[in-house]
């Protein structure tokens, strides 16, 4: 297990870990009580967060377990974070990594390619975790995890949740090609065997006695939350990023920095248009959204969005909101300078530019040592230039 060791400390030197204190106490006061006894020397379970706004987790070999704040912030409460951390130690106690590992190197052998393996066993195992195990595996590590949920006194429906948010889809971008050959388990089929699995595993239990612990979960991860909102924006996922804020603002409105990153994410949509009914996208127009990701740019895409009158249309209406945002979390906040910054780029371009830069102003004036600093003052400039020469800013 060297090298699976090794992700450890690279994680840490690499700045990949998230620094909560809070959040890794709970995580391993959650995964002590669901982890099955190691079964060898080399197994010490451990309980981390990484900042990655992807919702996912993984499982190491050697009991390394990692929880994206991407996922953490999309959880709705504790027995749910219990169903992806039951999900992942059987991964480990079950050696799914190992036995994955020896899996495709029959397969290789068999196949008579030549030349060694050139993927190192560390990188294998990692790989493996992070993209998914077989259906086989997959399906006994969601069925032990439900047993082990129950034991440690949580109700295992909730792990019927976690399935649906990963299957969420706020960019239009995610195909599900479903196939025959097809080794791993879709979320459907998950959803489908787990409720089938609930009635007799729960038989004879006081389902009411089972821990679901939303409210405290919610606060606990709330700041992790509202960062991987703006990492969000961040990755150019603003659709995503725009759900998330929003919830946030419901879970509390009288918070700035939700209404802040509301904010943000609203900017950052531009001319695109909220997916509230992904679900209707077909298979064939996801894949499209996918492509057109990948062969353009986010400035070539916003231009394409706004040669129609549609895209201008979204984009008028995703300022205003960006505005009204902005102005609600300095009500709330009037030391919010970053509201400031997000109001100077939001009236530059309604085309109001010496408005546009009095907010920048402020906010420089707010935030002198600012790590945007220089960005903003040459946005500043360009204003100064534009209307000395009685001309728009771009």
């Amino acid at each position: 297990m060297k090298n699976s060791n090794a992700y450890e400390d690279q994680f840490v030197r690499r700045g990949y870990r998230y620094d909560s204190p809070e959040i890794e106490e709970a995580l391993s006061r959650l995964g002590a009580r669901l982890a099955p006894k190691p079964t060898d020397s080399y197994m010490r379970y451990r309980f981390h967060v990484l900042r990655d706004a992807g919702v996912n987790a993984f499982a190491l070999p050697d009991g390394q377990l990692y929880v994206n704040t991407g996922l953490l912030a999309q959880l709705e409460n504790e027995a749910q974070l219990a169903a992806v951390l039951a999900h992942e130690v059987q991964h480990t106690a079950g050696h799914h990594g190992i036995l994955s590992y020896r899996s495709t190197r029959r397969k290789m052998i068999a196949g008579a390619m030549l030349g060694p393996i050139t993927l190192g066993l560390g990188d294998f195992f990692l790989a493996m975790s992070v993209f998914g195990y077989s259906r086989d595996l997959e399906e006994e590590a969601d069925r032990l995890g439900a047993k082990r949920m129950l034991k440690a006194g949580y109700d295992p429906r909730q792990m019927r949740g976690v399935f649906e948010i990963l299957m969420q889809d706020p960019e239009g971008e995610n195909p599900v090609f479903k196939s025959k050959w097809s080794t791993h388990p879709e979320l459907e089929a998950r959803i489908a065997y787990t409720q089938e699995m609930i009635p007799g595993l729960t038989q004879g239990v006081d389902l009411a006695s089972l821990k679901v612990g939303a409210r405290g979960y919610r606060a606990l991860v709330r700041r992790a939350a509202l960062e991987t909102a703006q990492d969000l924006v961040a990755a150019d996922r603003p659709r995503s990023a725009v759900a998330l804020a929003k919830r946030l603002v419901r879970e509390d409105d009288g918070d700035p920095a939700a209404h802040l990153a509301l904010g943000d994410a609203r900017f950052a949509l531009g001319a695109r248009a909220m997916l509230e009914g992904e679900a209707d996208l077909t298979n064939r127009e996801k894949w499209k959204n996918a492509v057109t990701r990948e062969r353009y740019t986010r400035s070539e895409r916003e231009q394409r969005l706004l040669e129609t009158p549609e895209g201008q249309a979204v984009l008028k209406k995703n300022l205003e909101s960006a505005r009204q945002s902005y102005q609600r979390a300095l009500a709330l906040d009037p030391g919010a300078a970053e509201a400031h910054r997000g109001l100077g780029y939001v009236l530059k371009r309604q085309g109001r530019p010496v408005d546009a830069g009095k907010e920048f102003v402020i906010y420089l004036r707010a935030r002198p040592q600012a790590p945007d600093r220089a960005v903003v003052m040459n946005e500043l400039k360009g204003i100064n230039t534009a209307i000395k020469n009685g001309g728009k800013t771009k």
